[in-house]
């Protein structure tokens, strides 16, 4: 089975990307920043360092970087995401290394949906700018190298960050606002960690879209996250929208899948099609 380096093993996806390629039998070395995590291939990397990536992929030698570092939990991180990138892909280039690069549908402005992978980039935050950016130039040094884009990511095994923020909320008993004019196509953590994995063995270039096939607002979504969940909205769950928060936010950020869904194996499920089979 081929070696795997996972960039952002402590996060949300690439730990579990970590799990099920430790479980498919991959040679996995996950890496993480600040968050140690226990793993018996785990790699402290600071991203940022372009001689200890390129120490690191010289002599590690994997046969596929899936590159899905780094978040916007902060400001910080969002200043991390070019440079990072730009540390992979040379390394990439150099020691001739398949490249999957982790995008986001937040390089679009949410004006003109549905998306489709040749759809121009237009951010309207600095995260968005900054994985544009991103995918501008591995895309231009490495036409071989694959740029994925999912929508929002969400688990039940833990609960996502986000679906943990809404029940938190709940729980405080505090007044949760959820958009209903905030379009996105979720996918589920397994699911994209699966497409993932499989395209690592791939020669898939370019971009690809990879989503949940359903569409859904923000209202729509967490009432059927929550339902799931059993946890009762209690009215601390209310109807809100972009308008009213007064913040610059893509309405719609519908991706269109049909690219996926006919290169790829991996079944792209929606919401309603994992929470009934959960």
């Amino acid at each position: 089975m081929p070696k795997i380096l996972i960039t952002g093993g402590s996060g949300y996806l690439g730990a579990r990307l970590t799990q099920l390629a430790d479980a498919a039998d991959y040679e996995t070395h996950p890496t993480f920043f600040s968050t140690p995590i226990t793993h018996r291939h785990a790699i402290q990397l600071d991203l940022r360092d372009k001689s200890k990536v390129d120490e690191t992929i010289r002599d590690l030698k994997p046969d596929v970087i899936i590159h899905q570092a780094v978040s916007n939990r902060n400001d910080d991180h969002v200043a991390a995401i070019v440079p990072a990138a730009r540390h992979i892909v040379d390394a990439a280039i150099e020691h001739h290394i398949r490249l999957i690069h982790v995008s986001t549908d937040l390089v679009f402005d949410g004006e003109n949906p549905p998306y489709t992978e040749e759809s121009a980039a237009a951010p309207v935050n600095a995260y968005g700018a900054a994985k544009a950016y991103a995918d501008g130039f591995i895309i231009s040094a490495m036409p071989e190298a694959l740029i994925v884009r999912p929508s929002l990511i969400y688990g039940f095994d833990p609960i996502d960050k986000q679906t943990a923020w809404l029940v938190d909320g709940i729980k405080k008993k505090q007044t949760v606002k959820l958009f209903v004019d905030e379009y996105r196509c979720p996918i589920w953590v397994d699911n994209l960690a699966q497409a993932l994995l499989e395209v690592a063995e791939s020669k898939l270039s370019g971009i690809l879209n990879v989503a949940g096939p359903q569409r859904l607002n923000r209202w729509e979504y967490g009432l059927k996250l929550l339902n799931h969940l059993k946890i009762d909205p209690e009215g601390y769950v209310v109807k809100s929208s972009i308008t009213e928060s007064g913040t610059k936010r893509p309405a719609d950020l519908t991706l269109d899948i049909r690219k996926a869904q006919r290169v790829l194996k991996t079944k792209l499920l929606s919401v309603d099609e994992v929470i009934r089979d959960a």
